[in-house]
């Protein structure tokens, strides 16, 4: 197996301007919730829902606020 270097992932999309690597735990969370919150505005926006998983089975979360099992 060849060896790969990790390079540090930048949350730009979440407006965050440093690497996650140097990210307080504080700050990791606080650029965590500021994508999710742009993720769900740009889907509900499109009239999507926004799928993601909880206790091994997949949710669908839609712009009213109801959910559904779908997986």
């Amino acid at each position: 197996m060849e060896n790969k270097t990790l390079s540090p992932a930048l949350l730009t999309y979440g407006g965050a301007e440093k690497s996650s690597f140097d990210m307080t735990l504080e700050e990791f969370n606080i650029a965590a919730k500021s994508i999710l919150r742009r993720a769900k505005e740009k889907a509900f926006y499109k009239g999507l829902p926004v799928y993601y998983g909880k206790n091994g089975k997949v949710i669908a979360e839609y712009a009213d606020g109801h959910t559904e099992i779908v997986g």
